[in-house]
């Protein structure tokens, strides 16, 4: 979205924050974030075919459609709605499909704040609130993500779901444990892989090496270009085979011969690049 912001407290646009978030992101095409605020997470990250944005503070949603009127992201619709309520009908109303990912990032529980002071027009002070918006995710039949400091109440209740923690700083300039729950297993593919990496080192680091796959692959007939795609698709299903009597007893396949000449060329070659160039439609 540009050089268009919102700020809110507690958004998640600081410095590997978002980058952290999105990574944990499976492929969707329906992205919903509730109790939206400045929608750090919605403006970073690629968007869904179709995304949502649920807040209940009106002057929120007001931003946002001057945000929308300047040129924001596509297919975009935000809801004036509490989110919670809103969740739950659209679980009745058979609209929460597999393919969607709702990512909730409420105001913290207010035990796990540093702060007790109010930061939002709509806070969720009670510990009732964050037992129902828990009570509805639990039920939804789609991929699902919550944001939160660890709790006894959010542990407890989330005992099946996977959790991700990192740390991160907070607006008064300390460093805090940000956590993360997630309804579904740890994906093999992302949504968006432009921020891989967990911190600024890799993520630069991986970029480079995107770049010289983009380079090398430029470079190559577009017959050549077709079996490296075609490598690619073998090796992420698990079905190449074959022997040339190497020392493993396996033959080596296009892409793991570029891997290999990756690695002696600079010591840091894996199988990122080829997910990151598959991704970006380089080969």
């Amino acid at each position: 979205m540009g050089d268009i912001f919102i700020t809110y407290p507690g958004g998640k646009n600081g410095s590997g924050v978002y980058q952290r978030i999105i990574n944990l992101m499976p492929p969707h095409r329906t992205y919903v974030e509730a109790f939206l605020g400045g929608g750090a997470i919605l403006r970073a990250k690629r968007p869904a075919m179709v995304n949502i944005g649920i807040d209940l503070d009106r002057t929120v949603v007001r931003e946002w459609g001057f945000v929308e009127w300047r040129g924001g992201i596509p297919n975009l619709t935000v809801y004036w709605a509490d989110a919670i309520a809103w969740l739950r009908g659209a679980q009745v109303d058979g609209k929460l499909e597999a393919d969607w990912l709702v990512y909730c990032d409420p105001p913290y529980l207010m035990e796990t704040r540093s702060s007790q002071r109010q930061l939002y027009t709509f806070e969720m002070a009670e510990v009732a609130q964050h037992e129902k918006l828990l009570e509805v995710l639990l039920g939804l039949r789609c991929m699902v993500m919550i944001s939160g400091y660890w709790s006894e109440l959010y542990a407890a209740k989330l005992a099946v779901w996977r959790s991700y923690s990192f740390q991160a700083m907070t607006r008064s300039g300390k460093m805090a444990t940000e956590w993360v729950w997630l309804n579904f297993a740890e994906p093999w593919e992302l949504h968006d892989y432009r921020f891989l990496g967990d911190t600024f080192r890799d993520r630069e680091r991986i970029k480079r090496k995107k770049s010289r796959w983009k380079a090398r692959l430029a470079k190559m007939p577009m017959l050549e270009r077709q079996a490296m795609l075609m490598a690619i698709d073998e090796v992420r299903s698990g079905s190449f085979e074959g022997s040339d009597g190497s020392d493993d007893g396996r033959r080596q396949s296009p892409v793991e011969m570029a891997i290999s000449a990756d690695n002696d060329d600079h010591g840091d070659g894996d199988m990122l690049d080829i997910q990151a160039a598959k991704e970006m439609k380089l080969i």
